[in-house]
């Protein structure tokens, strides 16, 4: 049975920065005192979730989805706020927790809430605040919800001690510059923390759309052959941005998988489309990247991947997501044979449901490593 989410047990109350431990701690023997004789308040804490945000309206926004983190995650979640041009300076701090109930009868499972708000100068002192509050012996994640991955030096001490970085390159402003920074910050980062793309979670049905291709064993020869990738993606849309960050990505897996090797810089044409000329071990493979408008398009929902395979007969395949944002139709037409088709129901994931997936994870994901390092690779670094 689904939890549903109780009214917060306590409402978000501003603390002195000084006393954050000691009000927490009072928060919850305030919590233990006022169920005697009702349904027993439990602490429940798996991970530490620091989110990191640029202002404090966007950590209002952000503490709205918290409680559906602590849902399925429970845990201590730390919002911090940066406004390094604020004044004037100083730091705020609140504190809450959002509760859960099971089924009937069971205990009452409660998650602890943090909200931080530096400004000025004492954005420097963030971590003096942030990290005493780290739970000890429990994996630490920063979900990193601002437009690009650009942590300021005075977060080197936080990412000193973080497993995981979830970013969302769906909030890049510029994906074709912020990707090769994210590319540089991972590999700076090396073994010791991993990083996590929602964006790259998305795009996971169609990745698994196109290696489905490619199943039938008849057809499997064409993977080796391919000559031709073409993905587009709206030109004029609200996701303009996190549709190009994708079709990036799925560019820089497809060449991280079948080792294809980066022969020239990419190519921009007056369009926006963008060219890539790899080596294969069958010859030389354009990959293409395409803006453009659609019949119906604007929402940021039509997508387009077109792979086209050399062979005796050649072969073409196309996955097609129209602006109603539900089904992909994939094609596999063989030349001279009467082309297969299908409908698969593909929804754009929220990003709450990204989250919850992805704090239930702590190992590194070796295939988004790779192929943040072909992205690299095509971006010349």
């Amino acid at each position: 049975m689904v939890a549903p989410l109780q009214p917060v047990l306590e409402s978000p109350r501003e603390v002195d920065v000084e006393e954050l431990e000691a009000e927490l701690s009072a928060l919850w023997r305030s919590a233990a005192e006022g169920a005697s004789g009702q349904r027993v308040v439990t602490r429940a804490c798996a991970l530490t979730l620091l989110v990191s945000v640029e202002s404090e309206d966007a950590a209002w926004e952000v503490s709205n989805l918290i409680g559906d983190v602590t849902r399925q995650n429970p845990c201590r979640a730390i919002i911090m706020a940066s406004e390094p041009l604020a004044r004037p300076g100083g730091i705020n701090a609140w504190i809450s927790a959002h509760c859960h109930l099971p089924v009937e009868g069971e205990k009452q499972v409660c998650s602890e809430q943090v909200a931080v708000v530096a400004r000025g100068d004492s954005v420097r002192a963030l971590p003096n605040v942030v990290l005493p509050l780290v739970i000890p012996g429990l994996p630490i994640y920063l979900w990193w919800r601002a437009p690009r991955f650009e942590p300021e030096p005075y977060y080197e001490d936080i990412l000193r001690v973080t497993d995981r970085v979830l970013i969302d390159s769906g909030r890049f402003p510029h994906p074709a510059l912020d990707l090769p920074r994210l590319t540089e910050r991972a590999r700076e980062a090396g073994i010791r923390m991993g990083f996590s793309d929602l964006n790259w979670v998305r795009m996971t049905p169609w990745r698994e759309l196109i290696a489905q291709c490619f199943d039938p064993s008849e057809l499997r020869p064409y993977l080796a052959r391919v000559k031709k990738v073409t993905v587009e993606y709206e030109k004029t849309s609200p996701r303009r941005s996190a549709q190009e960050a994708q079709a990036w990505l799925l560019a820089a897996w497809l060449g991280s998988r079948m080792n294809w090797d980066p022969a020239e810089p990419a190519t921009e044409a007056s369009d926006a489309s963008r060219t890539w000329i790899f080596n294969s071990t069958d010859g030389r493979v354009e990959v293409r990247l395409v803006p453009r408008e659609f019949v119906g398009g604007g929402e940021g929902m039509c997508f387009n991947i077109t792979l086209e395979a050399a062979g005796d007969p050649p072969a073409r395949f196309s996955l097609k997501r129209g602006p109603e944002g539900i089904c992909v139709t994939t094609q596999c037409a063989v030349e001279g044979r009467e082309p297969v088709s299908r409908n698969v129901r593909l929804e754009v994931l929220e990003e709450i449901e990204v989250v919850n997936d992805e704090l239930k994870y702590l190992g590194r994901n070796r295939v988004f490593e790779q192929t943040l390092a072909m992205l690299g690779r095509m971006a010349g670094l």
